[in-house]
């Protein structure tokens, strides 16, 4: 079972690693804040805001660490306009197999 210790040990490990948020809009990577990471009793939720001066075919996501590594990627069809902003949520699950 990974204790409360050791999701905390991952969480301020993804917390201090991860750099940024990127995703492909009409062919072309741009750059995102993380807005917030949490942690939960068993899954640490890293969540990414979308402002309204972004707009296009949203076709993948992907998290980028301190040392410019791709950490996670995540595939979209998603067709954002300007009206609004887009709250995307990352959820990594922790279970011990």
């Amino acid at each position: 079972m990974i204790t409360k210790d050791g999701v905390n040990f991952l969480f301020k490990a993804l917390k201090n690693g991860l750099y940024k948020a990127q995703m492909l809009v009409k062919g072309q990577y741009k750059d995102i804040n993380i807005q917030k990471i949490e942690v939960t009793a068993n899954s640490i939720k890293i969540f990414v805001y979308v402002d309204e001066t972004i707009t296009g075919q949203i076709t993948q996501y992907r998290l980028i660490t301190y040392d410019g590594k791709t950490f996670l990627t995540r595939d979209e069809n998603i067709t954002k306009d300007g009206t609004r902003g887009l709250l995307t949520l990352f959820e990594i699950k922790l279970q011990e197999v």
